[in-house]
Order: C-alpha cells, then sequence, then structure tokens
C-alpha cells in the first residue's frame, strides 16, 4: 500500500509541471546569423512563432516564447526571443530575454 501511495504522489509531482514552447538554449541562439539566417531556418530551429507582424516598411517581426510552471506553480520560466527580419527574409537583428530569477538578455 506504501508503494501505491508513494507512486501516486510521484506522478501528482511530475504532472503538476507544464511548458509550452521551444525552450531558448544557447546553443540554438549561436545559430542565429543576422544578415544569413532565414525566416525557414528560424522556423526550424524554435517552430512555429507565438506571433508575427509586419512594419510599415515591410519587416517581418516574428517572435518565440517558452513557458515552464514547475510543480504547484513554483519554478516558473520564460523566455522570449524576438527577431526582426530584412526585407529578403533574413534576420536583421533579435532580442532574447530570460525572465528565470538570475536571467540574462542576449542579442544583436
Amino acid at each position: 500500500m506504501l508503494k501505491l501511495v508513494a507512486v501516486l504522489f510521484m506522478s501528482l509531482l511530475l504532472g503538476a509541471c507544464a511548458s509550452s514552447g521551444q525552450k531558448i538554449t544557447p546553443d540554438l541562439i549561436t545559430q542565429i546569423e543576422p544578415g544569413k539566417t532565414t525566416v525557414s531556418q528560424m522556423n526550424d530551429l524554435f517552430g512555429a512563432p507565438a506571433s508575427q507582424s509586419y512594419s510599415s516598411d515591410g519587416k517581418l517581426a516574428m517572435t518565440w516564447m517558452y513557458v515552464f510552471v514547475g510543480p504547484f506553480g513554483t519554478g516558473m520560466k520564460q523566455q522570449s526571443l524576438a527577431v526582426l527580419f530584412n526585407t529578403d527574409s533574413t534576420v536583421e537583428k533579435y532580442n532574447v530575454i530570460d525572465a528565470a530569477p538570475g536571467g540574462v538578455r542576449l542579442g544583436q
């Protein structure tokens, strides 16, 4: 009986975690090369963006998000990657925000 309770408890703990989106890792970020990396390559690296829009001068802006919430709402981590593309569909510049405690901001 104690074994069953332990298994149920562990299942509850593991099942209480949730995440959404592709984790934005330093290894993935180093693959972004302004002037070279295309929209298609960004989608291959990070999946479908959470949002996209066009500026008045025809430049595409895309945002990717990753959110993780630990058991019982603890350990929340949020990351975002915002990318502005040139009119030739290559990366012009990007910005990464890691909203975890001690998070960092990267970009070019």
